[in-house]
C-alpha cells in the first residue's frame, strides 16, 4: 500500500517487473565503508528522563580512536554484533551483559549516532580538552536501548541463517531457536514445528472478530468447541504416537512464511545518494545513524539470495564476501568469495574438526569403493561360472 498527499492509501499501479525497482536492480548498492571510532572506555550516568546509560570518557590522555581507514563494513559489524548476542545469550558465558557491551564498544565501534559523532572528531577545531564534555553528552545513550537493538539483531540474524540452511536443505537445530537464553526470549515462530497438527484442525478453527464484541452466548458456544477440539486432539495424539512426525509441520514447508516474517523484521531505510569513501563513486545506499542500521542495511541485501531453488539458495553463487555461521562453534565470521564452501571459521579447535570430518568421510568413499570393487568381481565370477 502506498500513501497519497491526502494521506490517503491505494494499492500499487505496477503490473510489470519494469515498475518495480529492487535493491538487487539499482546499480550500484553495495556494502558501504561506514565512519566508525572508539572511545578509550565509559563510564554508567543516568539520563534526564533517569533511564541508566553508558557515557564515553573524553579528556585529554582519552582521546577516541577515530576510523579514518574506514576499515569496517557492513559484513564486519553483521558479524560482530551477531557474536555479541550470540555471548551475551549463552549461559556458559561467564563475562557479565555490562563487560561485553563495553568491550564491544571500546574494541569495535561506538554504537549510537555515529555520523553526528563522527563529524565532531574530525572537524578542524576539534579538541578533546575543550570539547571534551560536550562530545561525552552527545555520545551518551541508553544502556535498555543498547540490550533492546541487539536482541533485536541477534534473533534476526537467527532467523536469517536458518533460513539459508533450511532453503539447502542442510541439518539445522531450528528447535532450540524458540528457547529462551540467558538475556534473550526464543524466537516464537518455530514454536508451531514442535506440536502435530491435527488434519482439518487449523479450518474448523472458530473466527472472532477481535474488535467486535462477542455476547454470552457466542462465547459459551466457542468455549464448549474448544474442549471439544482438545479432546479429539488428544484422542489423535494417542492414536498415532508412533507417527506423529508425519503430522509435525516443517520449516521447508513453511519457508515463505518465515521468510515474510523477518522481512517485517527488518526497519525501513532512507535511501539517498551517497559517495563511498573508498571509490570515490556515487552509490545509491541507506541513510544510516547506529551500527544497527548498518547491520540491518547489509542483512536487506542478503535477503535476495533467500529463496527456495533447485540447487537451494543462490547464496553459494554470491560475488562478494558473506557472513556465514561456523558448522562447528556457531560463531559468524567473514567467507570470503573464493571460498564460497567453507563451513568453518578457521579457528584451530573448529579447523581440527574440519579435518577430522574431511579424513572421516574419505574413508567412507574408500569403503564404497572397495565394496562396489569387490561386488563388480563377484559378478564377474558368477558370470564365468554359469558359462
Amino acid at each position: 500500500m502506498f500513501i497519497n498527499d491526502y494521506g490517503q492509501k491505494y494499492s500499487s499501479k505496477a503490473d510489470n517487473a519494469a515498475d518495480v525497482i529492487t535493491m538487487a536492480d539499482v546499480g550500484g548498492i553495495g556494502t558501504l565503508i561506514y565512519h566508525t571510532f572508539r572511545f578509550k572506555d565509559y563510564e554508567y550516568d543516568d539520563m534526564p528522563d533517569g533511564q541508566l546509560a553508558l557515557t564515553p570518557l573524553v579528556y585529554k590522555g582519552y582521546e577516541p580512536d577515530v576510523d579514518k581507514d574506514n576499515t569496517l563494513n557492513g559484513s564486519d559489524l553483521f558479524a560482530e554484533l551477531y557474536n555479541l548476542g550470540k555471548k551475551i545469550n549463552d549461559f556458559s558465558e561467564k563475562k557479565s551483559f555490562d563487560e561485553l557491551i563495553i568491550r564491544f564498544c571500546k574494541t569495535v565501534a561506538h554504537p549510537y549516532d555515529i555520523d553526528t559523532i563522527y563529524m565532531l572528531l574530525t572537524e578542524d577545531k576539534a579538541n578533546t580538552e575543550k570539547h571534551g564534555y560536550m562530545i561525552s553528552e552527545e555520545a551518551m545513550f541508553p544502556v535498555s536501548d543498547l540490550k533492546r537493538d541487539i536482541e533485536h539483531f541477534y534473533h534476526g540474524a537467527q532467523l536469517y541463517f536458518a533460513l539459508r540452511q533450511i532453503a539447502d536443505g542442510e541439518d539445522y537445530d531450528y528447535l532450540s531457536l524458540s528457547e529462551g537464553g540467558r538475556h534473550f526470549d526464543g524466537i516464537y515462530v518455530f514454536d508451531r514445528f514442535r506440536i502435530p497438527v491435527m488434519p482439518g484442525t487449523e479450518q474448523d478453527d472458530p473466527e472472532v472478530d477481535a474488535f467486535e464484541p462477542v455476547s454470552k452466548e457466542d462465547w459459551e458456544k466457542i468455549f464448549t468447541k474448544t474442549v471439544a477440539e482438545r479432546k479429539r486432539y488428544e484422542q489423535f495424539i494417542e492414536e498415532h504416537k508412533h507417527e506423529l512426525y508425519k503430522y509435525t509441520p516443517q520449516p521447508i514447508d513453511d519457508f515463505y512464511h518465515l521468510r515474510e516474517k523477518l522481512m517485517d523484521m527488518i526497519p525501513d531505510f532512507r535511501m539517498r545518494l551517497k559517495v563511498d569513501p573508498k571509490t570515490n563513486k556515487v552509490v545509491f545506499a541507506a541513510d544510516v545513524h547506529s551500527v544497527f542500521d548498518i547491520a540491518w542495511y547489509t542483512l536487506a541485501r542478503y535477503m535476495v539470495d533467500v529463496q527456495l531453488t533447485d540447487e537451494g539458495t543462490n547464496e553459494k553463487h554470491y560475488s562478494n564476501a558473506k557472513v556465514c555461521v561456523c558448522k562447528c562453534c556457531g560463531k559468524a565470521f567473514i567467507r570470503p568469495a573464493k571460498q564460497n564452501r567453507r563451513q568453518y571459521c578457521g579457528e584451530p579447535y573448529c579447523d581440527r574438526k574440519r579435518v577430522r570430518e574431511r579424513v572421516q568421510r574419505k574413508r567412507e568413499k574408500d569403503k564404497v569403493e572397495e565394496q562396489q570393487v569387490l561386488q563388480k568381481a563377484n559378478t564377474r565370477i558368477e558370470k564365468s561360472k554359469s558359462l
